[in-house]
């Protein structure tokens, strides 16, 4: 049974560690909580509530969502007693809470250490995160790997909650807490709460820039702290084209 358990923000990531000789079962999330709909008292509330957004937004049939989604959940929620588990999850606020939800499924009660691991270039100003990323530097970046301490465990859990139930007090309160496992969070909630992505797009659109991937450039160029993808931002595209 594996004892080492590496969690990853999306399959791209996981790809790349299985081409390295880092070692240990490798757990995927493949969710994008930046975007919808969170509000639920329970994991199984959430999972339906989350299917059905997906669904309806990226055209994907909501068994796909707990064939490829929830059961990599689970998985995080059976890790076995005296595990490692290395969180490999970049700076940016789609990765962040992402993040913040998985320390959540943990469990508490089974002795588990949990490390993060930071891309190479954890810096306010870039935001590309492992995508540059070769098997040294992903070898690096584990050997620098980040001890969790109860006091981050907590707060990574108590920023989730916030973010779910979008308390924006709250946030701003947490954001300021010191933690060696989070870089930037008075950065990223201060984006969260002062940026809006849609209106960035909408007011692209408005100047005349019309072609997606010209938008999509400009976001990443400019709103790289927010971590969308193609999928996220094409949503606002989609939206504000329609209004016309």
């Amino acid at each position: 049974m594996n004892t080492i358990f590496n969690i990853t923000n999306g399959d791209y990531l996981a790809g790349k560690l299985k081409q390295t000789a880092i070692s240990g079962e490798i757990i995927i999330c493949r969710e994008a909580l930046v975007t919808g709909p969170l509000q639920a008292d329970y994991p199984d509330e959430l999972w339906k509530i989350r299917a059905a957004f997906i669904s309806e937004n990226y055209s994907d049939e909501k068994v796909n969502y707990y064939q490829k989604v929830v059961s990599e959940f689970e998985k995080m929620k059976n890790i076995p007693a005296h595990s490692e588990v290395n969180l490999w999850f970049e700076d940016d606020l789609f990765c962040q809470v992402n993040m913040w939800f998985c320390l959540t499924l943990l469990p508490k009660d089974r002795n588990i250490k949990i490390y993060r691991v930071f891309p190479k270039n954890s810096s306010g100003n870039n935001w590309e995160g492992f995508s540059d990323s070769n098997d040294v530097d992903l070898q690096e970046a584990l050997e620098s790997k980040i001890l969790f301490y109860q006091k981050d465990i907590d707060l990574g859990c108590d920023l989730w909650k916030a973010y779910q139930s979008n308390d924006r007090n709250t946030l701003k309160q947490l954001s300021l807490h010191p933690s060696d496992c989070f870089h930037f969070l008075q950065k990223l909630i201060d984006a969260y709460q002062n940026i809006n992505p849609e209106t960035f797009v909408r007011n692209l659109m408005q100047d005349g820039t019309m072609n997606f991937i010209a938008v999509f450039e400009k976001f990443r160029n400019e709103l790289g702290i927010f971590g969308f993808g193609d999928l996220q931002v094409k949503q606002f595209y989609d939206k504000i084209l329609g209004e016309k």
